[in-house]
């Protein structure tokens, strides 16, 4: 029964509108990173999203849960910088087909939506010293984190969900 359980977790965040919550690790949702005490997006990715990707990629529905979920959530900054520890180890796959396969079927509206909310949020993810990994008390809040994350998937090959004034 545990294992059912940990395999349709990232499906039952999905039938359960309960996405935010997922990326956040809020609740039955939370895995612990046992370095760094918050949620490890990693470990939930790898838990949850990877074993259910149907043909390697992100289902339609996610990405029509997460357009509405930008709008919804408690703190933007966390959120935003969760969601970006998902999308590396999405991005990062050794099969190149299969990542440009799964840049192609990202939609334009989820980077463009991701560039607006760097560009508005740009002051409070500077000042914000909360953090999901080894950026936690930058001094360059969680700005910092979430730009070299980006930078890092877009040299691996992933979208480019900067512009060129953040680079």
């Amino acid at each position: 029964m545990g294992e059912n359980k940990i395999m349709n977790m990232f499906q039952q965040s999905l039938l359960k509108n309960e996405l935010s919550s997922f990326i956040c690790g809020k609740g039955e949702y939370l895995v612990i990173d046992r370095e760094y005490g918050g949620h490890w997006s990693l470990g939930s990715y790898k838990n949850y999203i990877e074993p259910n990707l149907s043909e390697g990629i992100l289902p339609i529905e996610f990405w029509e849960k997460l357009s509405l979920s930008f709008d919804k959530v408690d703190n933007l900054n966390i959120f935003l910088d969760n969601l970006i520890g998902y999308f590396i180890p999405y991005y990062n796959c050794s099969d190149e087909d299969l990542k440009k396969y799964r840049v192609s079927n990202t939609p334009i509206e989820i980077v463009n939506k991701i560039r607006e909310i760097l560009i508005l949020n740009k002051e409070s993810l500077l000042i914000d010293n909360r953090g999901t990994g080894i950026e936690w008390n930058s001094k360059s809040g969680l700005w910092g984190g979430i730009i070299s994350n980006l930078l890092i998937i877009r040299k691996r090959g992933g979208p480019n969900f900067l512009t060129d004034e953040f680079i």
